[in-house]
C-alpha cells in the first residue's frame, strides 16, 4: 500500500513560564491509504499534540510532515488550511454542533464555507446522512437526538465532502456503551469503504477496533 501519511523525526516543544516540556520525541510513523490505525496513550502522552500535527492544526518544531506528497512543513497557512479543507474530516468528543441548525443544516454548513452550490450541498449532506443512518433525523435539532445520534451526524458532517482522511478524536468519549458501539460500527464502515480512519482515543476497546495500534507515552511511540 502507498503510504498517505508520513511523519519523519517529529519534534514539538511547549513552554512554560520557566522551563520548556518536549511533548513530541522523534516521532516517525507512516500511515498507508485505506488503514484503520488507533493512536492511544494516557493522559499527558502526547497523542492530542500529534493529532493536532496529523491534522494540520498545528506545526512541529522540527521535522517533515508529508500529507498526499506534500511537506506540510513548506506551506503557507493558505495552503494548509486547503489541506484541512480538501483532505481531513474531523470529529471531535464534544460533537461540535450548532444548537440552532437541524442536523441536515449542520452538514451543510461547511460545504456552504467551501462554495458549494446550494443544491448540490443539500445532496451530498443528505447522502452523508443516509450512509450513518439518520435519514428520518435529517430535519431535527441536537437537543432532539440522542448523544449518539449527535455523533452521527458529526460523522456526516466530516464525511459528505468526501475527504479521504478521517481523523476522529475520542469519538466515543461521551457516548454510553451502546451508542458508542454504533458510532465504532460506523467508522468501521467508512473504512471499508476506503477511507484512511485514524482513532485518537484512551479507551482501549476502541483502540483494538483498529488493525494497527500506535501507542503513545512520553512522547515515543512504544
Amino acid at each position: 500500500m502507498q503510504y498517505l501519511i508520513k511523519l519523519e523525526k517529529i519534534n514539538k516543544y511547549y513552554f512554560g513560564k520557566s522551563n520548556k516540556i518536549h511533548v513530541l520525541r522523534d516521532i516517525s510513523l507512516q500511515i498507508s491509504r485505506g488503514e484503520l490505525v488507533s493512536i492511544t496513550g494516557s493522559s499527558g502522552s502526547g497523542k492530542s499534540t500529534l493529532m493536532n500535527i496529523i491534522g494540520c492544526l498545528d506545526l512541529p518544531d522540527s521535522g517533515n510532515y508529508i500529507i498526499s506528497g506534500k511537506n506540510v512543513i513548506n506551506l503557507t497557512e493558505n495552503q494548509q488550511a486547503h489541506i484541512r479543507n480538501q483532505k481531513i474530516g474531523f470529529i471531535f468528543q464534544g460533537f461540535n454542533l450548532i444548537p440552532a441548525l437541524n442536523a441536515l443544516e449542520n452538514v451543510q454548513l461547511p460545504l456552504m464555507y467551501r462554495g458549494i452550490p446550494a443544491k448540490q450541498r443539500k445532496e451530498m449532506s443528505e447522502k452523508a446522512l443516509k450512509m450513518v443512518g439518520l435519514e428520518k433525523r435529517m430535519y431535527h435539532k441536537p437537543y432532539e437526538l440522542s448523544g449518539g445520534q449527535q455523533q452521527r451526524v458529526a460523522i456526516a458532517r466530516a464525511i459528505a465532502a468526501k475527504p479521504p482522511i478521517i481523523l476522529a478524536d475520542e469519538p466515543t468519549g461521551n457516548l454510553d456503551s451502546h451508542s458508542g458501539e454504533i458510532v465504532l460500527q460506523v467508522l468501521l464502515k467508512l473504512n471499508e469503504m476506503g477511507k484512511t480512519v485514524i482513532l485518537i482515543t484512551h479507551d482501549v476497546h476502541v483502540a483494538n477496533m483498529a488493525k494497527r495500534k500506535i501507542i503513545i507515552s512520553d512522547g515515543k511511540i512504544i
